[in-house]
């Protein structure tokens, strides 16, 4: 059995929550938590494959499972947030998005960047914690083909689940810790990704063949 929860070096809301339903249930549990941290709700992600990883690691969980498992939960919640959107439109943003914690710019960044890459933002969205909460507004939006956003969510959340239930499978008993730090730089990767993408467009435009 996984041991009591030591305490946690950083506040967040339900971690201990999280670790007692994964406890006790299991996979299902792990796909619900991942299923509703897709929805907006403050589900810590990090905190939940985190400790996944850790059962890892005392061997009650296998690391192939534990991120195909969160994958599918991942997929399933922000599923549910692009249904909605699809269904209700910009005027179901306009009247409801301020009780799912979306501000106007950070919508209108989404917007932009759904608009920019269509599909391939959805897939890379998903690897990030901040970008992959607000993606399924504009392609609900925009009606992006159902499948093909259910496939890229799933293949963009593979990594995103496998790399944080890795890092505490890894960390061991310092799996928190490891939570903690991954917690902090969020926004740091965040922002290095999107310098990566301005460099790549930039240099894009650069070597694209001048009209004569």
């Amino acid at each position: 059995m996984l041991p009591k929860r030591m305490k946690m070096s950083f506040v967040e809301p339900g971690v201990e929550l999280i670790e007692q339903f994964i406890a006790a249930i299991g996979y299902p549990g792990l796909a619900m938590l991942m299923a509703l941290d897709a929805t907006i709700l403050p589900v810590p992600s990090a905190a939940v494959m985190g400790f996944a990883g850790y059962a890892c690691y005392t061997g009650e969980m296998n690391i192939i499972a534990v991120t195909l498992v969160g994958a599918v939960g991942s997929t399933a919640g922000s599923m549910l947030m692009y249904a909605l959107t699809r269904w209700g439109g910009r005027p179901f943003l306009d009247r409801y998005g301020r009780y799912l914690g979306l501000k106007d710019d950070r919508l209108s960044r989404a917007e932009v960047w759904f608009e920019r890459y269509g599909g391939r933002a959805v897939l890379v969205s998903q690897l990030f914690p901040v970008v992959r909460d607000l993606i399924p507004f504009p392609a609900g939006v925009a009606r992006m083909d159902v499948r093909r956003y259910a496939l890229y969510s799933f293949l963009g959340s593979l990594p995103f689940c496998g790399f944080l239930a890795a890092a505490g499978m890894l960390a061991g008993p310092a799996w928190e810790s490891a939570v903690e730090l991954l917690d902090q730089y969020d926004i740091a990767l965040v922002a290095l990704f999107c310098v990566g993408l301005a460099v790549y467009y930039v240099a894009r435009r650069w070597r694209a063949p001048r009209p004569a």
